[in-house]
């Protein structure tokens, strides 16, 4: 079991960790290659019948209302090198409207030379459009739908590549690939399968640490071998789901009374965990959904969904529902916390990424990046926000 949050972390700069990216699989299965990253657009990690019908319109806040000056990224090398990694990730989208956004920003960015003109242009040019589930009060009044921003990362985890006492969590290949037969099977079938548990990629020994990587859906990976000193460190990155419900572990702690469903963090659940490894682990035995894993070479990692060749970016990244906002598109996520007499507090974000838990228009997670620092970012990050998307004018 893990002691703290920092123990699902082992820093990068471990003088323990080789360079090398080995096969995470036993000799008598092939290792999957990173050409199964084609399938990041997989169905069964956005299923098409938790689909959001949404009406579209122009929204009723204004682009002058919200601070767009504060976006702009040419203020710290840091974020500037960032800004322009998650531009190139969304002009590889395949949707064409969502490319001419992002060519557009892109030349107002180039062509700023303040904060002020890079304000103007995008004031210019681009409008904020909202969508509403249709059916829904917000979808025909004129209130302000109210959404939320959480956030996730990337966690660094050890595991074995063979089963034992300890490490008995498993990481299951793609088995919409390897067994189709068995790829829909829920996760109690699944562990009890044993042609399943022959398409394991690697095993982890904290119920904690297997619902992390489950949930965000990316993991650095350090290999540990028994009776070998130090370990050898690969990624995996998910690539379908079983398409059954998703339950949270937070869910399950919070309906045993150990923490509180609305208000909790990550801090809140890992605490909860670490005092209760047995409801821990019941918990996570009760989320039926399973998430699928390919190995994935370290300059593909960690890959966008629904752009294929693209990557994350730390600070721009978000995941979406990639069936209101289309891959590669330009979010503004506005605080509904703010000062009347000032603009609005703002981030600009780009859907490079999807979940089965983010369903509907009101929703994003927003990617931190990679370690324990980043987890902890994303596992305090809930705020309360208007979500509009930023989109040249006709």
């Amino acid at each position: 079991m893990v002691a703290m949050l920092g123990a699902l972390c082992v820093s990068a700069c471990d003088s323990t960790v080789k360079s090398t990216t080995p096969a995470m699989v036993t000799p008598s299965q092939p290792a999957t290659k990173s050409t199964e990253l084609t399938s990041l657009g997989e169905q069964t990690l956005h299923p098409p019948d938790a689909s959001v019908a949404c009406v579209e319109r122009e929204a009723r806040v204004e682009i002058e209302s919200i601070d767009v000056a504060a976006l702009y990224p040419k203020r710290v090398l840091e974020q500037r090198m960032s800004f322009l990694a998650a531009c190139a990730s969304s002009r590889a989208t395949p949707d064409a409207s969502a490319r001419a956004d992002v060519v557009a920003l892109m030349e107002i960015y180039t062509n700023a030379k303040t904060a002020e003109d890079f304000a103007e242009g995008v004031d210019d040019s681009f409008e904020l459009i909202e969508y509403r589930p249709v059916g829904s009060p917000a979808a025909v009044d004129d209130g302000a739908p109210l959404g939320l921003m959480t956030g996730y990362a990337t966690p660094i985890v050890t595991v074995r590549l063979q089963r034992d006492e300890k490490f008995r969590y498993p990481f299951f290949a793609n088995l919409h690939t390897r067994s189709p037969q068995l790829a829909l099977a829920s996760r109690s079938e699944l562990l009890a399968s044993d042609e399943a548990l022959t398409s394991v990629l690697a095993w982890i020994d904290s119920p904690l640490a297997w619902a992390l990587v489950e949930t965000n859906g990316t993991a650095s990976l350090n290999i540990e071998t028994v009776g070998l000193a130090g370990t050898e460190s690969t990624a995996m990155t998910r690539v379908a789901t079983n398409g059954k419900p998703w339950t949270s572990l937070g869910k399950g702690l919070a309906s045993r009374g150990l923490i509180d469903a609305k208000t909790s963090t990550l801090r809140d659940v890992v605490r909860a965990a670490e005092l209760n490894p047995d409801a821990a682990l019941a918990a996570a035995l009760e989320n039926q959904r399973v998430v699928y894993f390919t190995e994935c070479l370290a300059e593909d990692f960690p890959p966008a969904v629904g752009i294929p060749g693209a990557k994350l970016v730390a600070g721009y990244s978000c995941a979406a529902d990639q069936s209101i906002y289309p891959p590669g598109s330009i979010l503004i996520v506005v605080a509904r916390a703010h000062d009347p007499a000032k603009p609005r507090r703002a981030r600009l974000v780009f859907v490079h990424d999807a979940g089965g838990a983010i369903v509907g228009p009101h929703h994003v997670d927003a990617y931190s990046g990679e370690g324990t620092a980043a987890l902890t970012r994303a596992g305090d990050m809930r705020e309360a926000v208007d979500i509009y998307r930023l989109r040249l004018r006709d």
